[in-house]
């Protein structure tokens, strides 16, 4: 029998299906980022069923809103894709900006309502040596070459890139598809209250699943001989950008010391603490033989967080917080911070 043929399932029977997915995605968020990463597999197979199109068939949830009617607007702050034609996308190695519940963002982008499905299918998670990916391809990529709906003999160049990259002590592809998975359990959540109080279906009663809002460090976890392939070579000249932020609010103007954790990429090692004299610094290790470092004031925003930046050539690295550049380092004359007592604290 051709799919053509196939009898359709109802509205009630997919709104279903459409709740149990739901409660697969949250259980498999709960795990994840309570510290087991084994759960990125199948939370990445329930990302792909609910928000990507295969074999020409739309994601489940989007096939929903469009029959109910629904919007799928999320008020989050968005990067967007990048900027090519940005002086500081010359040499790009890596740029990870996630997408962010409003008030938890890049201070630089005030939150706005955006669609979902735009987002997933349209704006680029991060950067990875200068290439771009959606949250779509992203999704599928995982899904299809280390997760539950396939598990390839090889992976991709950019997920080998990202297996072994840590943004604040957590791989980054755990933060992009967590952050993935909360909006599409929004907007999931509101297709079935909204299904529910029109009569459509009535909702199943299961136990409550709690995501801990103190997540688990995973950057233990990194593994370097998991693929028959060297370790990426650092580039003479690029440019890494990743945000910071803590839940507690006033962090940036509070008298008390944070560590933001490890960042790494191949063989970049950043560290960030912010100090209680309202200071924040940068210490970089793999940029030549000694780590290299910058401490400014923290930059006067109306949004919390801080975006990292830094860029370098084979004799200088450039420092920036918010996009403005606050200092620099030569790097030929072989002055730094000897040792790595940053990094083991």
């Amino acid at each position: 029998m051709s799919r053509s043929d196939r009898p359709k399932k109802t509205l009630a029977r997919k709104l279903r299906d459409l709740e149990d997915h739901l409660h697969f995605l949250n259980e498999s968020l709960a795990k994840l980022v309570s510290g087991d990463e084994a759960y990125l597999k199948p939370l990445a197979a329930e990302l792909r069923v609910l928000a990507c199109k295969s074999s020409g068939t739309d994601g489940l949830l989007w096939r929903i809103l469009d029959e109910l009617k629904i919007h799928d607007a999320v008020h989050v702050h968005l990067a967007g894709n990048l900027d090519r034609d940005h002086p500081l996308a010359k040499g790009l190695q890596f740029v990870f900006a996630p997408v962010s519940l409003a008030g938890s963002g890049d201070p630089r982008l005030p939150p706005g309502q955006y669609s979902l499905r735009g987002i997933i299918k349209d704006c680029e998670a991060l950067v990875v040596s200068g290439t771009g990916y959606t949250h779509e391809n992203l999704i599928r990529a995982v899904a299809e070459q280390m997760g539950s709906a396939h598990e390839d003999d090889g992976a991709a160049s950019h997920l080998i890139e990202l297996s072994g990259t840590v943004v604040s002590n957590r791989p980054a592809l755990v933060t992009i598809m967590a952050s993935d998975s909360e909006l599409i359990l929004e907007v999931g959540e509101r297709a079935l209250s909204a299904a529910a109080a029109r009569g459509d279906f009535a909702r199943q009663t299961r136990p409550a699943v709690s995501v801990l809002s103190q997540r688990s460090d995973l950057s233990e976890r990194k593994q370097n001989t998991d693929f028959e392939s060297p370790p990426p070579a650092l580039p003479t000249e690029g440019t890494v950008m990743f945000p910071v932020n803590h839940p507690h609010t006033d962090w940036r103007t509070n008298s008390h010391s944070y560590d933001f954790g490890l960042f790494s990429q191949g063989p970049l090692e950043v560290r960030v603490a912010k100090y209680p004299d309202g200071t924040i610094e940068v210490l970089i290790k793999g940029l030549g033989d000694y780590i290299v470092g910058t401490r400014n004031a923290i930059p006067n925003t109306d949004q919390p967080g801080v975006m990292i930046g830094f860029t370098w050539t084979a004799s200088e690295v450039v420092f920036y917080l918010c996009g403005e550049r606050v200092g620099s380092h030569a790097l030929q004359t072989g002055e730094g911070i000897a040792g790595t007592a940053g990094f083991n604290s």
